[in-house]
């Protein structure tokens, strides 16, 4: 059985337990496949591996203290000999990341798994300094680059990587398969959606997020007949100033009908999806945004700018509705349209769960790569 390393090379410490990682469904669906696949993590403090349960396989999640070199992680102890002589392949996250150059230093079988389609990483005027010194040498000695939209594979080949193909990302369901109890905190957020229609937004509260486009657009919606029963459900938390902004844009008259949820455990999340009438997704920037994938596949109507992971897995009109332009009123025509044409609100939302069953599951995104990994 081939082995794999997984880096996630980002000096961020993650919490399993609280979101739908990507890494895990990805090395889930390698065992399938028939690969042993570890995950290499950040973690802050310690050295230690942890076993974990995932779609029924055994995952081992490498824990590692890295060193922060501004927002790149490196990881000195995997990069020894003894280390990486016991993996067939790598793939690490980030073409950015100065961990994915000393990979390839250090083993023969490297592959980079790219989201961003912008400078997500480096400080602006490093960026240029950076591909400068490294691109063609990426170009060169990585066996491929796998990107996760093709607004991604776009940025690489502007900056000479040509070695790329476009897999996309995957959904893994097995937290939500798994929870089918509502907790008591998530029932305290449904008792507050019930009997309304509800505008469902999960994600941080910050600017790039674009949540004051969202409340804007959501204030012109209930200007219209037909609205008394509609509200605007705001699941998450973030950047103190913004968030207060954000809630300054609500006039007295709405307040009631804004719900401010700071959390919900992501398993839980598939409860607050199925209760909702559509989420909304304005992003200026989104690597991805596996809320949509989410969102999707419990059958929830999806309104969202035109970012790379939308432009991936929405076809306007058919699984879901893309607003070309950050306008409030464009943003409020295309929620009215929803709430006025019920029948059609629920095509759509059949039409997107079939996308991302059919198309947007790891397997799926496991053959492809693995197309390129076998017959290297």
């Amino acid at each position: 059985m081939k082995k794999i390393l997984y880096v996630r090379s980002g000096p961020y410490q993650v919490d399993p337990s609280s979101y739908n990682l990507q890494e895990l469904g990805l090395a889930s669906a390698l065992k399938d496949a028939g690969y042993e696949c570890d995950v290499l993590y950040y973690h802050k403090k310690m050295n230690y591996d942890q076993n974990i349960i995932v779609n029924g396989n055994s995952i081992k999640i490498l824990w590692r203290k890295g060193i922060r070199l501004l927002r790149s992680g490196v990881y000195p102890q995997v990069l020894r000999k003894d280390v990486l002589s016991q993996y067939d392949c790598v793939i690490c996250s980030e073409y950015s990341q100065i961990m994915s150059v000393l990979l390839l230093r250090n083993h023969d079988n490297v592959y980079i798994y790219n989201g961003p389609y912008y400078n997500l990483f480096k400080i602006p005027v490093i960026e240029p300094i950076y591909d400068f010194l490294f691109c063609k040498f990426i170009n060169r000695k990585a066996k491929k680059i796998f990107s996760k939209t093709e607004m991604a594979s776009m940025f690489l080949i502007e900056k000479g990587i040509s070695n790329v193909r476009t897999v996309g990302v995957g959904l893994d369901t097995s937290k939500f398969d798994e929870e089918l109890n509502i907790k008591s905190d998530t029932q305290i957020l449904l008792n507050k959606m019930s009997g309304h229609r509800n505008l469902l937004y999960i994600g941080s509260i910050i600017k790039r997020k674009n949540v004051e486009l969202l409340i804007k657009a959501f204030v012109e919606t209930k200007k219209h007949s037909n609205t008394e029963d509609v509200q605007l459900v705001l699941v998450g938390k973030g950047d103190k100033s913004y968030t207060e902004h954000c809630q300054s844009l609500v006039p007295e008259y709405l307040k009631n009908d804004v719900v401010w949820c700071e959390f919900v455990e992501n398993a839980q999340t598939k409860f607050v999806y199925q209760a909702a009438t559509a989420f909304v997704l304005p992003s200026i920037q989104e690597i991805f945004g596996m809320v949509l994938l989410e969102a999707m596949y419990f059958e929830t109507p999806v309104i969202s700018s035109h970012s790379a992971g939308a432009g991936t897995l929405i076809k306007s009109g058919e699984n879901g509705i893309i607003v070309e332009e950050f306008d409030e009123h464009k943003w409020a025509q295309a929620m009215l349209s929803l709430l006025e044409e019920p029948e059609k609100t629920k095509q759509l939302g059949k039409e997107a769960s079939a996308t991302i069953r059919n198309e947007f599951m790891w397997d799926g995104i496991v053959k492809k790569m693995l197309r390129e990994i076998e017959y290297e």
